[in-house]
């Protein structure tokens, strides 16, 4: 099998020759490892170095977005992980960029931070008004760029049919998620301004569906909903909350998505015991993360939905930074086990984008292509 066939077996419930493999976010010091170059060289996940190269080389976006699709590429066929996270193209180089500090950027009239993996935007606004985020809502149109695909085409180009291809679309919760301060007007409007909270949703919704039916369209093979349910005591809203608010966005993107021809990908870090009955309910063809350092069991997730979704996971980041040979052996060897030979993929849990440990990392990957042999 190559790698597009091993990863749609494990998708169908099915027994592929070996455990695919797959990690959505390999950091710039294991990448550098990986591909034999500088972190400092490294563009994927590495905002820094793509607006210093804006900045200093005046280097514009189609170079940096097929530098980056070349290096995605060879980091996939070099550790022979089947599953490729595509990532989305720039756009545009920005109107103002300035560099204010280490990992410290101005864009266009916004301070952002690179840090934990993640571009967060420092000018976040402290308060929100509910009844301007409702307008705001209700009278925005849907307008998607279409150079974010740009490094999904060239991927499509090259390797359709022999990795399997993902793209990122969400608007049940992931837009809120990512943004601390609206999170905690959320969490509150759900009680007092439900109707914020619904026009919220359903705009991010709208715009995620017209996101991944695209992505689709162009080639994708699935898409991924990063969501983040919840942190490490469990989901962020009850399930009653859950039920009115999220599960029917959810459910919304799975049925259009499912009837494009694609998988329905649900990431989420923390514990989301409690609503994973609904999460599954809502139509997922596989649940990507199952949190090891939020409690998240997969021995638990298996038994209880393993004949239902693809499983996705679930190897503990604390043991690949920080563990001895020996552990990562047995923590791979335990995954596989509780994953079973039909319907799981194996990968970080729920992703290394902090870790640097890169010899770790690859004794992870080379010891499941050798141990997780089925067929």
């Amino acid at each position: 099998m190559n790698s597009w066939e091993r990863v749609v077996k494990a998708m169908e419930i099915s027994t592929p020759d070996r455990v695919p493999l797959y990690e959505m976010h390999i950091p710039p010091v294991i990448a550098s490892r990986i591909l034999g170059k500088p972190a400092d060289s490294i563009l994927i996940h590495n905002p820094d170095v793509v607006y210093s190269l804006m900045l200093e080389n005046s280097l514009d976006v189609d170079s940096i977005n097929k530098h980056m699709s070349r290096e995605l590429l060879l980091l996939h066929r070099i550790t022979g992980i089947d599953w490729i996270r595509v990532v989305s193209a720039y756009t545009a180089k920005p109107k103002t960029l300035k560099k204010l500090g280490k990992h410290m950027w101005m864009i266009n009239g916004r301070r952002y931070k690179w840090t934990g993996g993640t571009l967060w935007d420092m000018d976040e606004p402290a308060n929100y008004d509910p009844g301007e985020l409702i307008e705001i809502c209700r009278s925005s149109t849907i307008e998607v760029n279409p150079k974010i695909f740009d490094i999904l085409r060239y991927l499509v180009k090259e390797v359709k049919g022999e990795f399997f291809l993902s793209f990122d679309a969400d608007g049940s919760w992931g837009p809120i998620v990512s943004n601390p301060n609206l999170l905690k007007h959320v969490l509150i409007w759900a009680y007092k301004r439900p109707e914020a909270v619904e026009a919220l949703i359903d705009s991010n919704t709208k715009y995620a569906l017209e996101v991944g039916k695209w992505a689709i369209d162009e080639g994708a093979d699935a898409i991924q909903m990063c969501v983040d349910y919840g942190h490490k005591l469990g989901p962020w809203l009850s399930p009653e909350m859950f039920r009115r608010f999220v599960k029917p966005a959810l459910k919304k993107q799975c049925d259009a998505f499912k009837r494009r021809g694609a998988f329905a990908v649900l990431h989420s870090d923390g514990n989301i015991a409690s609503i994973l009955s609904d999460v599954v309910d809502a139509g997922i063809n596989a649940y990507q993360g199952i949190d090891v350092t939020a409690g998240m069991s997969l021995k638990w997730v298996k038994q209880n939905y393993g004949d239902r979704i693809c499983l996705v996971g679930n190897v503990d980041p604390r043991v690949l930074e920080f563990g001895r040979w020996e552990d990562v052996v047995a923590e791979v060897e335990r995954c596989i086990r509780e994953g079973g030979d039909r319907g799981y993929v194996l990968s970080a849990s729920a992703n290394v984008s902090i870790n640097t440990n890169a010899e770790n990392f690859l004794l992870m990957v080379d010891y499941a292509k050798k141990r997780g042999v089925y067929i």
